[in-house]
């Protein structure tokens, strides 16, 4: 019963906090941080806090091999992740970055040479795809002209993102989670913030707003520190079938959140092919049946 409990309060602070930091990632955008900068230093100060406690802890500082795969696994997972997502985010509001984001399972089944392909399973895959075609057409009927930028970088984020889970998930576990997400994220903050800097990004302390701080100190500890500690845990205390619900959870807290504050609104179109794609996630995340 205590462990139950304990999985309920992981799963909902992984559903609430993981969907609430599209909307923070925009209340950070508005406040003055440019994208990369404000994702670079979210990682930074995360990377330093975890990296500095497996260390205080005992850990060894690592070989170069662990530092090879955390870099590498930084890249796919945090600087082609959140760092893809808030570059988006200047054009596309929080709730459709979201939903286009939120097909990486559909991309981890298609890219998977050992998953076994069921006909629901199938069918998920084909909606998946169909609701981000559609997600798609939905934003080329928005104004500006970079929104196919950052419809671009959503959907490279979610390829990534698929690339990097089943690199993780093959991985000999040799260390644990706090020391490897400490150097992924450390590897992936300095990336960020060099390539923010070398791109022309600046910080002009005289324009940020106190909002855009609040959103840096919540994406930091609450984004990367508690609701990552969160999916840690349940990865080895629940099923993958439950743990993956957040795939489908995520984007709708998501959109709640845009819509009840951060004034977001969605068109029918993009609201036809949330439904579709968030189908086509909810039949891959569904507990497959045993044979035999």
């Amino acid at each position: 019963m205590k462990k139950q409990v304990f999985v309920i309060t992981a799963l909902l602070t992984v559903y609430l906090v993981w969907g609430s930091t599209f909307l923070g990632i925009r209340i950070g955008l508005d406040g003055g941080f440019p994208p990369l900068l404000l994702i670079g230093l979210r990682f930074l100060l995360a990377g330093a806090l975890l990296y500095g406690f497996a260390r205080w802890s005992g850990e060894p500082r690592g070989t170069w091999k662990d530092w090879e795969e955390s870099a590498l696994l930084g890249f796919l997972l945090l600087v082609c992740g959140p760092g893809l997502v808030a570059w988006s985010e200047q054009w596309l509001s929080s709730s459709l970055t979201a939903l286009l984001v939120s097909t990486s399972p559909v991309w981890v089944t298609v890219l998977d040479s050992k998953e076994s392909l069921s006909k629901s399973r199938l069918v998920g895959v084909g909606l998946g795809l169909l609701g981000v075609a559609w997600l798609v057409g939905a934003s080329l009927t928005l104004s500006g002209h970079n929104v196919l930028l950052g419809v671009a970088g959503c959907l490279l984020s979610a390829l990534a993102w698929a690339i990097g889970s089943l690199r993780a998930y093959r991985r000999p576990r040799k260390r644990g989670w706090i020391f490897n997400s400490g150097l992924q994220m450390l590897f992936a903050g300095g990336f960020l913030s060099v390539l923010g800097l070398v791109w022309g990004e600046r910080l002009v302390l005289a324009s940020m707003e106190m909002q855009a701080w609040l959103a840096l100190g919540y994406l930091t500890f609450f984004g990367s520190v508690i609701a990552f500690g969160a999916y840690t845990w349940l990865l080895n205390n629940t099923s993958p079938e439950t743990l993956s619900t957040h795939s489908y959870v995520n984007p709708m807290v998501a959109v709640l959140l845009g819509f009840y504050l951060g004034g977001e609104s969605l068109s029918q179109q993009a609201g036809v092919g949330a439904a579709l794609a968030l189908l086509g996630v909810l039949l891959l995340a569904a507990p497959r049946r045993q044979v035999g």
